[in-house]
């Protein structure tokens, strides 16, 4: 009798490894059709910036957001170090409303952040995206064929290594 119940549990744990291990892609095609403003108001379209070629991180983040703070206070520890070692691109595209747009520019200056900041004004990146960015901080990381091959929500010390060690893989 013990081992049907064992049989069940194997099948089950099997399919929820499985599954992990397919990748949901974006609605639209990388490198999109997003309108970013940069911090001093100035607006491009995500293809300019978005190139196919080259690992891509697409890190989504808010002013009030504090593990977002600390997810960026890692990378901007080891990037240089990251840029010496692997060629990629790492963009921080904002969410946040309107009434905050301000307070991007003086946050990323004052942080540092050796890293292009974007905002997405329309929150278009919510609509094409998996997940729909609900909860932040989130990072997608794209391969050199525009593939999304890895994304994850929330930040505890030490997942940029993670991060890190995928963009090394590719």
């Amino acid at each position: 009798m013990l081992r049907y119940p064992a049989i069940f549990l194997f099948a089950g744990l099997f399919s929820i490894q499985v599954y992990a291990q397919e990748q949901a892609q974006p609605t639209a095609p990388f490198p999109f059709q997003v309108t970013l403003t940069k911090p001093d108001s100035s607006e491009l379209d995500s293809r300019k910036v978005l190139s196919a070629g080259k690992p891509t991180v697409l890190a989504f983040w808010l002013t009030t957001c504090v593990p977002c703070m600390s997810e960026f206070a890692a990378y901007t520890k080891n990037y240089a170090d990251w840029k010496q070692q692997a060629d990629f691109n790492l963009l921080a595209i904002s969410l946040d409303f309107p009434d905050r747009f301000h307070k991007i520019a003086p946050m990323a200056n004052e942080k540092k952040w050796p890293f292009p900041v974007y905002w997405d004004r329309a929150r278009a990146f919510k609509q094409l995206l998996p997940g729909g960015l609900n909860g932040l901080p989130q990072v997608f990381l794209f391969d050199k064929t525009g593939k999304l091959v890895w994304q994850h929500k929330g930040y505890s010390a030490g997942m940029e290594g993670e991060l890190f060690a995928r963009i090394q893989a590719l």
